[in-house]
């Protein structure tokens, strides 16, 4: 898809969230590739540091799930992805920030702060909201092989227990069939969101 419309050159931080297996990264990479906006994907620039850090702390590298992850490292994962962001933005390049934001999007504070910023920077900010399914993630994850997937895979039920399928931003957004039988493919759903967003005055 060639964007030729008149809102292509308005300046724009896209956040690409949802759980894991759903397909944010192909869905961020998609994005990225029809508009030519930076991609920064939280996992790539912070999974060295996460790993380090969690090894120095005595605990196991692909750990996800701990309270030692989520009190004391996955903060500066979003830490150091949002200031990657705000520093794209501020040199004037549009950004597509992949990342879970599971408890982030959901927070209406947490989104008028980021609303807040990018009207600042003068940025529009949209939200594309990865839906699935339990079993086409359970495959997802399976195929990609992952060693931070180890954890979710071994304790398959418990952690389904722990999702919330209803999940969705607590701003408006793009809501992305992403489920393996979905009617229509990944790649043509997002050109379809992407033409609309372009199109607005």
């Amino acid at each position: 898809m060639t964007v030729t419309t008149s809102g292509a050159n308005q300046l724009t931080l896209a956040l690409v969230g949802g759980y894991a297996g759903s397909g944010k990264s192909e869905a961020g990479k998609l994005l990225a590739a029809v508009t030519g906006w930076a991609m920064l994907d939280k996992d790539t620039l912070s999974r060295p540091m996460t790993e380090g850090l969690l090894r120095a702390m005595g605990g196991d590298p692909d750990d996800r799930h701990s309270p030692v992850y989520l009190e004391h490292v996955r903060p500066l994962e979003y830490e150091c992805l949002l200031k990657a962001a705000w520093e794209n933005l501020e040199c004037g390049i549009s950004v597509v920030l992949v990342a879970p934001f599971l408890s982030e999007a959901a927070d209406g504070q947490w989104t008028s702060r980021m609303m807040r910023r990018c009207r600042r920077l003068g940025a529009r900010f949209e939200t594309f909201w990865v839906d699935s399914d339990v079993g086409s993630m359970h495959e997802r994850l399976i195929s990609r092989n992952a060693s931070r997937d180890t954890w979710k895979l071994a304790h398959w039920s418990t952690y389904v227990a722990g999702m919330d399928l209803g999940l969705r931003p607590a701003s408006s957004h793009h809501l992305i069939d992403n489920r393996i039988s979905a009617a229509r493919p990944l790649a043509e759903q997002l050109e379809s969101i992407v033409q609309r967003i372009l199109e607005r005055p």
